[in-house]
């Protein structure tokens, strides 16, 4: 997927990340986002998800709950 000029970057500050199967359930639930993500990696390092996705059809709140949805929380 290419990136728009009108999609956005946002850093997300994950907690309760663990392991490696952590990184792949937040960034599975972040590309779950219905049509709105172009982008989400993951990172167990600095705990923290950097999404590219689309304003239009997802917006950070939305982001957030689907971290919370897969069982992690987002610092604000």
């Amino acid at each position: 997927m290419t990136e728009e000029k009108s999609d956005k970057k946002i850093h997300l500050p994950v907690t309760g990340m663990v392991c490696d199967g952590c990184v792949t359930s937040v960034k599975d639930a972040l590309e779950s986002v219905a049509g709105g993500v172009k982008k989400a990696d993951v990172s167990l390092e600095k705990k923290e998800a950097e999404v590219t996705y689309d304003p239009a059809q997802a917006t950070k709140e939305k982001l957030k709950k689907a971290v919370k949805n897969a069982g992690y929380d987002v610092r604000d």
